[in-house]
């Protein structure tokens, strides 16, 4: 393993549209480049990050029981019959040490099991505690045991239950932002939630858990590391005029709702003074990824004619930034 540990990293904004699958694709092409073992978990219902990472090999096994999903992984659970199913495999990708465990239509129902667990959680009950901590003891086991570096982890945009646990559980957090005003809020919407969801939760299932439960109670400590300004529109290797104001907008609120609330030591300040990185708007490209099942900036000329030669080499300067800022403050904290 590159990392000491295996680590869980989350990029969620509360506002749709902002490009968080595919930046958890890339991002996670660009750790397993680097060498680290890593393994995307689709936790959106909408499934795009599994099409995006399989294609048709996704898609074709839609309702096929010879795939394994996320949803496997707690349907016992779902159907009262067990616990979580921990010999759920990883799916392998185009990438070298890169796989995904795929998403489930049916992660609905399980997140209706949550809704009717998490006050008991909350209320001591170790009932609650084996329902809400499900996917993340199953992380914890798969990365234990095959030696995962990181886990990237895509959800939907909702402030529902099921992204609740996932956020109380993750180690890590990044906001992706688009350049406009919609982003800025659904900003300060995870920020107040987030803080509200963990004080109650330090003070209602952490402080009532039992040494029984221990094992079961989500760390509620998720670090917020930074932010990442997506789909920026460019003219003359500058962004324009008004995507230029937006994103001089952006830092105060993430200071204000996440770095000064989310956040520790040395990073609260470096977390929203800079972008983790600027990805530009690439057009045709991202569609182009998930028909090819491949990161932006692996496409060349050859295979992609309609793209320039200088927009892949700045996705790959792009992308790159963004993986090394992660990496680096991965090793630290």
């Amino acid at each position: 393993m590159n990392f000491t540990r295996t680590k869980k990293l989350v990029f969620f904004n509360n506002k749709g549209g902002v490009g968080k699958t595919t930046l958890a694709y890339n991002t996670a092409v660009k750790f397993a480049q680097h060498g680290y073992k890593t393994v995307l978990v689709d936790l959106d219902p909408q499934c795009n990050l599994s099409e995006l990472a399989l294609g048709n090999v996704f898609v074709e096994n839609l309702f096929s029981s010879s795939q394994e999903t996320i949803y496997d992984v707690v349907k016992s659970l779902v159907s009262a019959t067990g616990d979580i199913n921990e010999n759920i495999q990883c799916t392998d990708t185009n990438y070298e040490n890169l796989s995904i465990i795929p998403g489930s239509l049916q992660m609905s129902l399980f997140e209706e099991l949550l809704v009717n667990n998490f006050s008991s959680a909350m209320s001591g009950q170790e009932a609650g505690y084996t329902i809400t901590s499900a996917i993340s003891r199953f992380l914890k086991q798969k990365g234990l045991h095959e030696e995962i570096d990181i886990f990237i982890i895509d959800t939907s945009p909702s402030l529902g239950v099921l992204n609740k646990t996932i956020l109380l559980d993750t180690d890590y957090f990044i906001a992706p932002m688009k350049p406009d005003n919609f982003s800025l809020m659904g900003v300060e919407n995870l920020g107040t939630m987030l803080e509200k969801w963990k004080d109650q939760w330090k003070v209602g299932a952490k402080a009532l858990a039992t040494d029984v439960a221990a094992n079961k109670v989500l760390a509620g400590e998720g670090l917020f590391i930074g932010y990442v300004i997506n789909d920026y529109n460019q003219y003359n290797d500058q962004p324009i005029k008004t995507h230029t104001e937006w994103m001089s907008k952006i830092s105060e609120p993430i200071k204000t709702h996440l770095s000064q609330k989310h956040c520790r030591n040395g990073l609260v300040e470096k977390s929203w003074q800079l972008p983790l990185s600027t990805i530009k708007d690439y057009g045709q490209l991202p569609s182009e990824s998930q028909r090819y099942n491949k990161a932006i900036f692996d496409f060349t000329a050859s295979d992609y004619p309609q793209g320039t030669a200088e927009n892949i080499e700045q996705s790959q300067q792009e992308f790159s930034t963004l993986f090394k800022n992660i990496e680096s403050i991965l090793k630290q904290y």
